[in-house]
């Protein structure tokens, strides 16, 4: 059975969520931390908990509002015929539209015929779940046996319970009908009677304590059927279900590593359930190193019997995945948006090789399209200065630096992470017009996307150099040199004129300001990310002075700063 659609409300932090899932087999939610994607696979497996005693609590409200109702409505396709019965749910089936992703109340039979389970939780904490459909609003109770049969499970990061046999678990799941119960009552039974055998070694001072118990239960007129002896108590030794676990020899399988752990518990899920399954990855790279994370997600890619969603924080489970498999989850005042990253009107190549190179910015919340290498590296540094002046940084805002590698990339790149909901600005040189055009900047300003881009015209170097005190000026050719730049002649060739060969002897000049931005930028003094934070941390002495302050290059990074923290 797979999933087609889901809606929640009012469950933990999500008020509202609606979302139509293509037809697929692997779902990996990403995003900032904090918005939902832990929550979304726990209403899944919530949906068709396998067990009776489904503990819910106040927290598990939003916002902790017991008077609105929790809802979760699940909706499952690939039925098995069973379910289909008129004895069953056969009444409560629906029609799902595979093309426009539709749910129609009426089966038909160019639609696939689907099951809308709910579940509903009330401020009484009582789990009620129920088949519905429009023409049967009341519904038809989902027996806990059914829920169990859609196989739904999840491996999180406290998953030993299921390396046992307890009910629900995908080792049950796979065990052929057999009394569990009476196999570990007469297990019990069996390490009394061995006790029993021993008693004269090891039960002898027990046995002569209750001896003493005795005499004192007849002198006080308590009657002695037969003798008092130490013993065990059947009803405080009865193993339970749960407590049949998964060796490797005598060592329990829950003592394993979490990594390996986990992926035994998703090989374990796939084995042997002819019906298929729903596997719930929660932060699929916990405890696996990345060769391993390569081998799961071709384990589960080869999966064709099952439904598998996953959520990640892990650039390289992104690597691993394919447009098409990823889905980014917004949330915003406790209303959720799952967005896919291959929707319409994206090139999905040019997202393919980004979620390749850059996939911090698809975890991010906001994003800023940086041109080069030189831009990320210059607002990291800008981020550790704001940091030592008490501000917040831009990881606290969830920023992510993207490096579009060329100012022709710019607009295509920030308007794809648009359409994915995500917060978006730019910074651009203003140099590469035939590139990146005023035109360019006015669609995406259009579009809700701030663009920064330097004034006359200028690359960052360029405008730099026009705009920094003098000091930092001289300090930053300094720096050249001494990453190996030979930036006396560099300058000198641009300048066209003899020059002192002592830096610090030098006059300023706007032609020489010129020649030393034209040197930079031509010579790429600070295209890489680690030698553009080092220059931004050469110049830092130039935000205290108030000329600086009100030139283009602090103007701009003032107003990218406004936008990280307001926006």
């Amino acid at each position: 059975m797979k999933i087609r659609k889901i809606t929640i409300k009012n469950f933990r932090g999500v008020k509202e969520l609606d979302w139509s899932l293509p037809t697929a087999d692997i779902f990996c939610l990403i995003g900032k931390g904090d918005s939902s994607k832990s929550t979304i696979l726990e209403a899944i497996r919530y949906a068709f908990y396998p067990q009776w005693n489904l503990t819910l609590s106040d927290s598990d409200f939003y916002q902790c509002k017991v008077e609105n109702s929790i809802v979760i409505e699940v909706t499952i396709g690939d039925l098995v015929e069973e379910f289909c019965s008129l004895n069953k749910y056969g009444h409560c089936l629906r029609g799902w539209d595979v093309a426009a992703l539709k749910l129609t109340d009426e089966p038909d039979d160019h639609l696939e015929r689907v099951l809308t389970v709910r579940l509903t939780v009330e401020k009484d904490l009582e789990p009620k779940w129920i088949a519905v459909c429009d023409r049967s609003p009341e519904g038809v109770p989902f027996k806990q046996a059914d829920r169990s049969k859609v196989s739904v499970g999840l491996i999180g990061a406290y998953s030993e319970r299921q390396l046992s046999w307890a009910t629900g678990t995908a080792l049950a799941k796979l065990t052929e009908a057999q009394s569990l119960n009476e196999l570990l009552a007469n297990a019990s039974r069996t390490a009394r009677t061995s006790l029993d055998a021993d008693r004269p070694v090891t039960l002898k001072n027990f046995d002569a304590a209750a001896v003493k118990s005795q005499e004192i239960a007849k002198l006080l007129g308590v009657p002695v059927l037969d003798a008092y002896k130490a013993h065990l108590d059947l009803t405080s030794i009865n193993l339970k279900v749960g407590g049949l676990t998964l060796h490797d020899g005598d060592m329990p399988l829950r003592q394993l590593g979490l990594g390996s752990r986990r992926m035994l518990l998703c090989g374990i899920q796939k084995m042997g359930l002819e019906e298929g399954h729903i596997t719930l990855f929660d932060e699929v790279e916990f405890g696996l190193e990345p060769h391993r994370i390569t081998r799961l997600i071709k384990h589960i890619r080869e999966d064709k019997r099952g439904q598998y969603f996953l959520t990640t924080h892990s650039p390289t489970v992104l690597r691993e995945l394919t447009v098409k498999e990823l889905h980014v989850v917004h949330s915003k005042g406790g209303v959720a948006q799952i967005i896919s990253a291959a929707q319409d009107g994206l090139q999905e190549h040019e997202v393919q090789g980004k979620i390749r190179s850059s996939t911090e910015a698809f975890l991010a919340k906001k994003v800023v399209v940086c041109e080069g290498a030189t831009e990320v590296g210059f607002l990291r540094g800008f981020d550790d200065y704001q940091v030592e002046n008490k501000k917040d940084p831009l990881s606290f805002h969830g920023v992510a630096l993207l490096d579009a590698r060329g100012a022709s990339k710019l607009k295509a790149l920030a308007k794809a992470f648009k359409s994915l909901r995500y917060d978006v600005s730019v910074l651009a040189d203003g140099d590469a017009e035939k590139q990146f055009s005023p035109a360019d900047e006015a669609e995406l300003v259009t579009l809700g996307v701030p663009v920064h881009v330097w004034s006359d015209k200028l690359s960052l170097e360029e405008r730099a150099f026009q705009d920094l005190p003098w000091a930092s000026v001289l300090v930053s050719v300094k720096l050249a040199q001494e990453l190996g730049f030979p930036a006396n002649d560099q300058v000198r060739s641009k300048f066209g004129e003899e020059l002192e060969k002592q830096v610090d002897q030098w006059e300023d000049s706007p032609k020489l300001r010129t020649a030393i931005g034209s040197a930079a930028k031509g010579c790429s003094w600070f295209k890489d990310t680690t030698r553009g934070d080092l220059w931004f941390k050469a110049i830092i002495p130039a935000f205290q002075d108030a000329a600086f302050a009100k030139k283009n290059l602090a103007l701009e990074l003032g107003k990218l700063w406004a936008w990280v923290e307001h926006v």
